[in-house]
């Protein structure tokens, strides 16, 4: 049976948490890993997408999109056109500042970029399978397993990360889950749809592409390049929970506000999305 739902997902900035403080509050210490869903139905349209995407920015890149060598000043038109089109979108952004300084109870310090980046994706996926979910559950479908796609990321261990996931499925279906997160159901975690592919080898992989890195550039507040216009044109895709709020659901900061603070010139962006500092 095909996948009802495929998920490209991909990342913008450096999963490294031990920069030191010599990039202490530069547009190095963020990290935003977005996720692209569509119905899998839909997935052959993904080429039209990137082709009036490109056409949006005027871009002169040969076949794929890569948002960062579009022109800024034509960024919010590239967002603008992927916002009216039929999918949802999901963020995690994590301010790595906070995280040096955050250690969990049972996990101690996470101080190895794969450890930190695979815990980054639980959190997507937890907002994620939660929106999924109450889609099911509003349209009277039965919940299965989804397609999903990681855009590579050179020097991952992508089977160490798969393997973790099969820990949580199997902690979820035992109750045995040390972290008590959001949940994620087990059915949604079965990987025999789960695979790794380069970014410009596939549409869905630049879609989400652009999302990771609108918002990057929306939350990096000390970039040059910094622009909250691009983000704020994708809210119509950007999902939401069953109370209809982004905040935690299709746009989410770690640490959590009571964890953490978050420089004052990154909450713009955040505000957009329903967070209340």
């Amino acid at each position: 049976m095909k996948p009802p739902i495929t998920v490209f997902i991909d990342e913008a900035g450096d999963p490294g948490v031990r920069d030191g403080l010599h990039y202490s509050e530069t547009r190095h210490e963020w990290l935003c890993i977005a996720a692209a869903v569509v119905r899998s139905e839909n997935e052959p349209e993904l080429g039209e997408w990137i082709t009036e995407m490109r056409r949006a920015g005027k871009s002169r890149q040969a076949n794929a999109l890569h948002y960062a060598q579009i022109n800024t000043a034509r960024r919010e038109a590239v967002c603008a056109t992927l916002a009216k089109k039929s999918l949802r979108g999901f963020c995690l952004a994590s301010h790595k500042t906070n995280v040096r300084a955050h250690i969990n109870p049972r996990l101690g310090r996470i101080s190895r970029a794969d450890e930190f980046y695979n815990w980054c994706v639980r959190l997507l996926f937890e907002r994620l399978c939660g929106w999924y979910a109450d889609l099911c559950a509003t349209q009277k479908e039965e919940m299965s397993p989804a397609k999903v796609v990681f855009a590579e990321r050179g020097g991952h261990d992508y089977q160490h990360m798969f393997s973790y996931f099969d820990r949580l499925r199997m902690q979820t279906e035992t109750k045995t889950l040390h972290l008590k997160g959001k949940p994620i159901p087990p059915q949604l975690l079965v990987r025999d749809e789960w695979g790794v592919a380069k970014a410009e080898s596939l549409p869905g992989l630049q879609v989400a592409d652009t999302i990771a890195s609108a918002f990057y550039q929306a939350a990096n507040a000390n970039s040059p390049s910094w622009d909250t216009k691009p983000a704020e044109a994708l809210k119509p895709i950007m999902a939401k929970d069953a109370r209809g709020t982004r905040a935690d659901a299709g746009v989410t900061v770690w640490p959590l506000l009571h964890q953490a603070s978050l420089p004052e010139t990154s909450k713009q962006i955040f505000r957009t999305y329903g967070y209340v500092f």
